[in-house]
Parts: structure tokens; C-alpha cells; sequence
């Protein structure tokens, strides 16, 4: 049985993660002697290399990149049979460009000891979101995530990000995305059901929320728990655009949730329509638009903590 697979996606972090795994090397097979390292050469490979991984008996899979590498790992997880699912346990080495799922841990930085945590770390079970989607073309699409799924302004920012590149890195490749996209952005009618709620309104971003941050660090629900069967729903209703620039820099700092206009309710699933275009952002990734639906899949996986 192989103790570990290291899934490495050598693009992530403007091809920072291949030097981040060398840097790692070492003392992740210190810890876990007969792991393998396992490098992904296209879109959605990660996926298919966690699936074959857990048939293969790997009980520990480790994500080497960013959020997106985790996201395609996690997709091949839950493709897998459930006994496999239960059986194994997930981690990030963080070396991409938004790492919000370490830093919601609070995984170390140094690799002596993130390698001891995978190595022996206790897993628990987290929830993991679940999202049925309309890609660009209209095709119905599915796909699970362990961080949030957002649509609104962080869609536009994932767009302008995909289509731009994350040139200065991911923290402040994302902060200036935002920046130029609040310059023209506007509030969008949606039609918002939670939990069989209606919340119809006009809203500048919707965020379904898992863990606590986005975007390199913006914390935009911070008091989310990955373990307690809900998302936080974050949603910015609208306002003047001079309030929105002013509530931005509040992200950072998680305090943008006493500002009027801005609201948080803890929900297990939400229906989010629009008759106009609205971009969605799932686990830091342009993919797709609405319609969504967005349901909890309480305690899905297991994850080192």
C-alpha cells in the first residue's frame, strides 16, 4: 500500500510549486518513506490521478499547488467509491497562488513540520459544498468544492483574473483585479432562494461560504466553520459605489459584516438566478454562470488538520 501521493500541478503559482516541491522533497519522504510524487500535465488531470491513487490503495493524498489543484483532487474523491472516500485522508502542500484552504487551517509554513502534519496529523471529516451550474455555453455542469462558491463581483474577478493571468501573484493579482472591477461594477437582480427562503433583491456578490477566506486572505466570512454541516451566505446588497470602495479594504480585515447592506446567514443550500449574465467563482476558478444550486454535503471527506 503507498502511504501518500503527492499530487504536484507544476503550473500552479506561475510554476512556483514545482520549486516548492524540490524545496519539500526531502522531508515529505523523511516523514512518509515510499510516498510518490505524481505530476499533472493537463486541466482536470488532478483529478483522475487522486481517483486512480485511492484504487491503487493510497489512504493520504496531498494536493502541491494551489486552491484549483485541491479543487480538481477533491472532484476525483467524490468520484470514487464511497468506501475508498471514507478511507482516505486529503492535505494541501501550499504552493499557488491563493492557498486559502492552509491558511484556513492553519497549516506551518516551514516543510520539516507541514510534512510531519501530513505525515501524522489527525484527519477529521469536513463538509464539502456541491454545485450544479450552467457553463458559459449553457451545458448543464457539476462540480464540488471545499472552500466557496461565489458569483456577482468575484465571479467578474475570477473572469478578468483568468483572462489577465495572476502576474503579481495571487494576493495582489487578486486586489487589483478587484480594484478595476469595482471601478464599473453594478448590483444585479437575482432571485435568491435559501434554504426555501426568497431573498429577490439587487446584489453586487453572493458568497456561499465553507471556509473563511478568498482571494489570497480576503476574509469574507470569517466565523465559517469546514465541519459544522452549513455554509455562511454572504450577501452585498446595493449600494453607492463610494460605500462599496469604502467596504472593500474591510475584507481584508473580516469587519465588513457590520456595514449595512452587507449580510450573513447560515444555510445548507441556496438556489441563485438571474435574467442577466452572472459569473461564478468556484474555489478561486472562473467556471461557469448561473442558474446554481448550491448544496451541503455535511462531512464528505476527510481532511488533515
Amino acid at each position: 500500500m503507498i502511504p501518500a501521493v503527492f499530487i504536484l500541478n507544476p503550473a500552479a503559482g506561475h510554476g512556483r510549486a514545482a520549486g516548492v516541491w524540490e524545496a519539500c522533497r526531502d522531508a515529505a519522504l523523511r516523514a512518509l518513506p515510499g510516498a510518490v510524487c505524481l505530476r499533472t500535465e493537463r486541466r482536470g488531470h488532478a483529478a483522475q490521478l487522486a481517483r486512480k491513487a485511492l484504487e491503487d490503495g493510497a489512504r493520504r493524498l496531498v494536493a502541491v499547488g494551489g486552491d484549483g489543484t485541491f479543487g480538481e483532487m477533491l472532484e476525483g474523491v467524490m468520484g470514487a467509491a464511497p468506501e475508498l472516500r471514507r478511507a482516505a485522508a486529503l492535505a494541501a502542500l501550499p504552493a499557488g497562488s491563493g492557498c486559502d484552504l492552509a491558511r484556513h487551517l492553519n497549516y506551518p509554513r516551514g516543510a520539516a513540520e507541514l510534512a510531519g502534519l501530513i505525515a501524522s496529523g489527525r484527519s477529521r471529516a469536513v463538509d464539502v459544498g456541491r454545485i450544479d451550474y450552467a457553463g458559459l455555453d449553457g451545458t448543464p455542469l457539476r462540480r464540488h468544492f471545499i472552500n466557496m462558491a461565489s458569483f456577482g463581483l468575484a465571479g467578474d474577478v475570477a473572469h478578468h483574473i483568468h483572462r489577465m493571468g495572476k502576474f503579481l501573484g495571487g494576493t495582489l493579482s487578486y486586489a487589483v483585479s478587484s480594484g478595476w472591477i469595482l471601478l464599473t461594477a453594478r448590483a444585479k437582480p437575482l432571485r435568491l432562494e435559501a434554504d426555501g427562503a426568497a431573498l429577490p433583491g439587487r446584489y453586487y456578490l453572493g458568497v456561499v461560504a465553507n471556509t473563511s477566506s478568498i482571494g489570497g486572505g480576503m476574509l469574507v466570512a470569517p466565523g465559517a466553520e469546514e465541519n459544522d454541516g452549513k455554509f455562511d451566505l454572504v450577501l452585498v446588497s446595493d449600494m453607492s459605489r463610494l460605500k462599496l470602495w469604502k467596504n472593500f479594504p474591510r475584507l481584508y480585515r473580516g469587519t465588513h459584516l457590520r456595514e449595512p447592506g452587507i449580510t450573513l446567514r447560515r444555510i445548507s443550500r441556496l438556489r441563485a438566478e438571474s435574467d442577466e449574465t452572472v459569473y461564478l467563482n468556484i474555489d478561486g476558478e472562473a467556471d461557469g454562470r448561473l442558474p446554481a444550486v448550491i448544496e451541503m454535503l455535511p462531512g464528505a471527506v476527510n481532511v488533515i488538520c
